[in-house]
Order: C-alpha cells, then structure tokens, then sequence
C-alpha cells in the first residue's frame, strides 16, 4: 500500500510546468509582481533577495543563491571589482540587487534599470534571471551564476563599453575561478584570425566568449599569472554618461585602461596584437611550455583551438594572394603556413604586396622560432624582401597582422579588410 496521499501522482513531476510570464517579458514594476514571485530567499550575507514562482522551487532558489554569494566574493573580494549596484526599490520591494529564479527563461541575463546619480560615471542598477534548468542550469549552474555576477560588477563601473568586453572578461574571470576552458569558445576564436579581435559579432558564434584567450595572453605575459588587473582594466574604463546613444562617448574605453596599464610595461594595447599573434600560433599542435604558462589544466582546450590558416602550400617561387573576402579587419591577422619539400631550398625570400591604404599597416612575422630562446622574428619587408629559412620540421608559418597608422578606436572600426600577397622568391 503507499504511503502517499491518495490525491498524489506519482507519475507527475512537480517541476513539469513553466513560468507563465513568457522569456524576454518585463517585470520590475509590474502590478502583478507578487503573483509572478510570490516567494523568496533573503542573503544573511548580502543586500540579495532570490525570488521564484512555486514553492517546490525553494531549494533550488537556496541554491542559485549560494552560487551568487560565491561570485560575488570571488568578483569583489578576490579579483577585486567593484559590488553590483543595488536598485533603490526599483525592481522588488525593497533596495536589494534581485535575482529571479524563471523556469523557461533559457537565457540567463543581468538587465539595467537606472544610474546611480552620484557618481560621474556612466554605471547601472542591474538584476539577475536564471533558468536553473535550462540550458546554462543543471552542472553548469554554478559557472552561470558566477558569470552573471561578472556582468553585474561590470555594470557597477561602465555598462556601455565595447560590447565584446563584457562576454570577454567574464569569461577569463569564469576560467580563473573553475580552471575550465570550454573548447567551443576557443575553437570559434582561432577560426576567425582575420577577425579585429575585439570585434563585435553579435552574438552569432562564441568569437567574443573566445578572445578571452586575449585576456590570458595578458595575464602571463605583463601581469604574473594574476588575474587581478581585470579590475584595473574595468575601473580605468569608466566615463560620463551618454554612451547609450553615441558610442564615440565611450571614452575612456577599455583600449584607453589597457594603454595606461600596458605603458608600465613599455607597450600599448596595439602594440600587443602581433605578439598575441604569435602566442595565438602557439595552441593546437604547437602548445608549448613557454606560452600560457599559467593556464593549469586547460591544456587539452588549447590543444583542440587549432587556428585557421588562410593560405597553406609549399615554399616554392610565386605569389600567395590573400583576397579581400578573408583579409585580416583593423587587428586581425592572416596565417600561411609554408612547407619546405624534397625540392624546395631551405632558404627562400619573401615580400609583401598590397594596394596603398594610408591607414593601415602591416606586421609581418614568421614562426617558430630557428633558436630554443625565440618563439619567432619580425620580418621588416618595408625595404624590400626579407630571408625566410626553415627549422628541422620544413613548415613556418609568415603572420600577418593589420595594425592603424595613427590612434585606434574601438568604437570607431569598421569592417574594412586588407587584402595583400606574399610573394615568394628564391633570390633576394
């Protein structure tokens, strides 16, 4: 006989249902607020209140509210950015940042109300939804929660940056705080070369999840394996309101917090771009123990991030033409990888041909490295061609990185790309 009620199905899942308001609806302000969230769960901790819908919900809204007290000790108080906002009543009864648990909102967000009128700065009150059995719920649950709260730190200090900034740096802080790199974000970056690197796509791969790996380049290479200058970075990027409307207001940008960071190290962010380049050959086949030193257990990610080469042959005398439908953008790079066969000289001479364009230029560089200490050259073609000789495995690769002439804004850019060809000689 069971023992439960006789008006109990076991057949029925207590969870088959879900949030009547439909996934993209507003709900601050709503006059039937308490009937869409009639429940919620209070931090002993933090000005944080989790609302949800049923009441079977109740663990895991004590769950979803766990994992924000965790990020927000690990954005706060570990990285150091700056508290999320809270919304001074304008969205839940009283000042507390919101979090709302919706079943059937596959998209986890945070979403801006009002400014705080105080500071000079162009920030935002923010609150969260999560669908904790989403998509982005279940196991994955934890890493969301932490990387929303990523959002809602960032919008404490300027919620109108270049966009890929947010998905960016949230995702570095995601790979910190779980040493986990998912291969898919690295695998969309490394096919897209030619791709300004801070270029916005739009969301229509995970490129912009991806350029984190710029981000780790940074870490290693200027900042000591310590993630701690993210916040640098968000803080040194606040500006005045406006940039709603006109993103040319956006100033000073993220590029501008980098320049002043990155001049303590005697480089700029530009300036950054043809050795990311380099390090960015150094994944798939070519991961080594020099670069991304600090990246612990996501090795086998890295590995998988093989890039897409846009041209690839043998080092014989003749011209590689890289047309404009896959030239590099403003900051991205073209890869060719040339292989030195059984009737190849070990030495040939290259040059670089491209229509005249006064704001643009050209970084030309070869890898691997000839010596144990080089991780590869800079090859000046301005004065003409330059040697290109061969290491023991008969393959470099010439990279070929498009960098401004003058001061480079984000904001600005375009989708300009810059076609050239690399011509290859066996005499100089």
């Amino acid at each position: 006989m069971s023992g439960c009620d006789s008006n109990d199905d076991p057949q029925v899942d207590p969870l088959d249902y879900t949030h009547p308001l439909e996934e993209g609806t507003p709900i601050c302000g709503r006059p039937d607020f308490n009937e869409m969230f009639p429940y919620s769960i209070r931090s002993e901790k933090l000005p944080v209140l989790v609302h949800y819908y049923k009441e079977v919900e109740k663990e895991t809204a004590q769950q979803v509210l766990a994992y924000v007290e965790k990020g927000w000790d690990y954005h706060v108080n570990q990285l150091g950015m700056r508290p999320a906002l809270t919304d001074k009543g304008e969205c839940g009864p009283d000042d507390a940042f919101d979090v709302f648990v919706w079943k059937g909102h596959r998209s986890c967000l945070v979403n801006v109300l009002s400014g705080e009128p105080s500071t000079a700065w162009d920030d935002r009150r923010g609150f969260m939804v999560v669908d904790a059995w989403g998509p982005y719920g279940g196991p994955e649950l934890e890493e969301t929660v932490v990387h929303e709260m990523a959002h809602a730190s960032q919008a404490a200090d300027d919620w109108y940056e270049a966009p890929h900034t947010f998905e960016m740096s949230a995702v570095f802080a995601d790979q910190v705080y779980a040493n986990r790199y998912i291969k898919t974000y690295f695998e969309d970056f490394q096919a897209h070369p030619d791709w300004a690197i801070d270029r916005d796509d739009k969301y229509e791969t995970w490129y912009m999840y991806g350029s984190s790996m710029y981000l780790l380049y940074l870490k290693d290479r200027f900042f000591g394996g310590q993630p701690q200058f993210l916040s640098r970075m968000w803080l040194a990027s606040r500006n005045p309101p406006g940039a709603e409307n006109d993103q040319t207001l956006n100033e000073p940008d993220f590029a501008d917090a980098l320049d002043g960071m990155l001049a303590e190290k005697s480089s700029s962010y530009v300036e950054t771009v043809p050795e990311f380049s380099r390090w960015r050959w150094y994944t798939g086949d070519h991961v080594d123990d020099r670069h991304f030193r600090h990246f612990k257990d996501g090795l086998d990610n890295l590995k998988a991030a093989k890039l897409s080469l846009a041209a690839q042959q043998e080092a014989t005398p003749g011209r590689i033409s890289i047309p404009e439908e896959n030239a590099p953008m403003m900051l991205g790079t073209s890869y060719i990888e040339l292989s030195a066969g059984a009737g190849t000289p070990q030495t040939v001479y290259v040059s670089l041909e491209a229509p005249d364009a006064a704001q643009r230029r050209f970084v030309v560089q070869a890898v691997p490295g000839l010596t144990p200490d080089s991780d590869g050259e800079i090859l000046d073609l301005s004065s003409g061609p330059k040697q290109l000789r061969f290491a023991a495995d008969q393959r470099r690769t010439i990279i070929v990185t498009a960098l401004p002439t003058g001061p480079y804004d984000p904001d600005l850019r375009d989708e300009t790309r810059y076609p050239f060809s690399i011509v290859v000689s066996d005499k100089p």
